[in-house]
């Protein structure tokens, strides 16, 4: 599988709690500071349901608990349910009529971004609540205690969502790895009035009796109908008391309805539009646009959590809705994800926005492909060309030992990638006192868009026209019958010969079909082929032959014959300084 960087993901809210907090207490200049310190604006966080790094949330805390100190947090419960921070709690007050069965729903937290961590009930009554947060951020992430901290805090506010007091919370101690374990009781406020109001009433009553040196009958007569009003005027506040209760509930009930709905028409009236600086996926700015076509667009973007820069593929929502352009950005992520090599481009996530628009992020990659070299230099030298080959063939061979057959191998999906560190070698000190050579560039293969993903096949093999770019399709990938990884094998032998010979690979001719049965057919790069060099012209001759069975096994022993030729070339240099 490949590297992907991020430890987990939760919504903005929970750093726009401590941004309110803040602001109320410490005043505007305060909360100003605190973005900057993360490196976020006020607009990131305005939506509080989107999705942002863990990594950024602990930043978060521990930029809060420096400043204003650990205990602070716990101080944050007001503005956990603040009206602008309530689009998350949607889904946990859904149905829910007492802190208890929204607790029983806790694992709902995020509104309409959806869970992002697991809680469970452990034990649950009338007014208190056991319950425990799984999640990979509780152990990696909260060495210090301050997430404990924070859902302390959180979990202290959901009695105030139904009208009551804090919640008093407890965290218990678990051995178990990876899991949090807290109690909550809270006072629902109304059962203590009654006797008191009733023992209020009684006193008075013979107070009054004592003072009027009343007879004994009297006075317990009056205590009890001191008694009796002390009762009614208790019930009455009873009733008041949970009636306010009541309202103040439906009031924030209703408050976080409207906030998710502005949210989500918010959402929808910015779904079409992408410009440098803003921010997607809850955790990559975007930059510079890379590239754009029909069904979408390429950007250039830093994720925020650590300012590493990334590519991020976004499928325009209308086109997104197309079940083949979908399933091609699911099927690169999926070969993508299962191929992890040096030579291959890397994947980090990928996923759909709630707009609908699919996006893949990878690694941003600087240089050019070999498409765009050939249209400017022409030819390559053969040896120009062995290492790229080279490193093709083993990229191919991760490719397909993971089950995938890449199905569009041609020079525009070869990219050239600068390395720094190899650079750096070119210019030190080092290479030029021991005469060491830098290696060529690293070459990245790109876009599996149309990868044959052995478990994975989809309504995207039967879309009625043959998959690939035609002169790199194998006869047998363009009529549409069963390929395997010889098929790639095939598309390096045209490739190989559009490096040495600056022309793309002839189209097959129409015989094509007709002779597949025969065995007598030839592909249109073998007929073209008088042009190279002899021990050249064998290896594409084989790479390219028109039956599976007569080309190189696999990609081992396509790279076998180039190290051969790269070997004999050594050789010759070599006779050739020595005479």
């Amino acid at each position: 599988m490949q590297h992907r960087a991020s430890k987990g993901k939760t919504t903005a809210s929970r750093i726009k709690a401590l941004l309110l907090h803040t602001q109320s207490r410490h005043g505007r200049s305060e909360a100003d500071a605190f973005l900057i310190k993360l490196r976020v604006d006020r607009d990131y966080l305005e939506d509080e349901t989107r999705l942002v790094p863990v990594e950024l949330w602990h930043r978060a805390l521990v930029a809060f608990a420096s400043r204003f100190g650990r205990q602070e947090i716990l101080s944050i419960k007001a503005s956990v349910i603040h009206p602008e921070n309530l689009g998350v709690w949607t889904r946990v007050l859904r149905g829910a009529d007492s802190p208890e069965t929204a607790f029983a729903q806790l694992g709902n937290y995020g509104g309409d971004a959806g869970p992002t961590e697991r809680w469970s009930t452990l034990t649950a009554t009338r007014d208190a609540w056991t319950g425990r947060v799984l999640g990979p951020q509780a152990s990696e992430l909260d060495k210090d205690g301050l997430f404990g901290l924070a859902r302390t805090a959180e979990l202290m506010s959901i009695p105030m969502l139904f009208g009551f007091g804090p919640g008093k919370v407890t965290e218990l101690p678990n051995a178990k790895r990876g899991t949090m374990d807290f109690q909550v009781t809270w006072s629902r406020g109304t059962p203590a009035v009654l006797p008191a109001t009733v023992g209020a009433g009684a006193l008075a009553a013979l107070g009054a009796g004592w003072l009027t040196a009343w007879p004994f009958p009297e006075l317990a007569i009056w205590s009890v109908a001191g008694a009796g009003i002390g009762a009614g005027v208790g019930h009455w506040l009873n009733q008041q008391r949970q009636r306010g209760a009541t309202v103040a509930a439906q009031l924030i009930r209703i408050q976080a309805l409207e906030r998710s709905a502005s949210l989500r028409d918010n959402r929808q009236a910015g779904s079409h539009h992408f410009a440098s600086g803003s921010v997607v996926v809850g955790q990559y700015r975007l930059g510079e646009k890379l590239g754009a076509g029909a069904s979408g667009s390429i950007w250039e973007a830093e994720r925020i959590a650590d300012g590493t820069i990334v590519a991020i593929k976004l499928l325009r929502t209308a086109v997104a809705h197309d079940t083949v352009a979908a399933d091609r950005l699911r099927r690169e992520a999926a070969a993508l994800g299962l191929a992890w090599h040096p030579n291959v481009v890397e994947v980090y996530e990928d996923g759909v926005l709630p707009d609908g628009t699919s996006y893949l992020v990878m690694e941003r990659l600087y240089g050019e492909s070999l498409a765009r070299r050939l249209r400017r230099d022409g030819p390559l030298r053969p040896h120009e060309l062995l290492p790229i080959a080279l490193q093709v063939c083993d990229a191919l061979g991760a490719v397909h030992a993971a089950g995938v057959v890449h199905r569009d191998l041609k020079p525009s999906n070869i990219f050239l990638a600068k390395d720094e560190l190899r650079d750096d070698l070119a210019e030190s000190p080092v290479r030029l006192s021991l005469s060491i050579e830098p290696p060529h560039e690293r070459v990245k293969l790109l876009d599996f868009g149309v990868a044959q993903v052995e478990w994975a096949e989809t309504r995207l093999t039967n879309t009625g026209a043959p998959l690939g770019t035609p002169g790199y399709m194998s006869p047998e990938q363009e009529q549409g019958i069963e390929i395997d990884h010889r098929s790639d094998i095939f598309a390096l032998g045209g490739v190989i010969y559009e490096c040495l010979t600056g022309s793309p690979p002839p189209l097959s001719s129409e015989r094509t079909a007709a002779q597949y049965q025969s065995g007598r057919a030839e592909s249109g790069v073998q007929r073209s082929l008088q042009e190279l060099p002899e021990a050249w012209r064998q290896l594409v001759t084989k790479a390219t032959a028109f039956h599976p069975r007569d080309r190189h096994g696999d990609w081992r022993s396509l790279r076998d014959a180039l190290m051969a030729l790269k070997d004999a070339s050594d050789g010759h240099t070599g006779d050739s300084q020595s005479r």
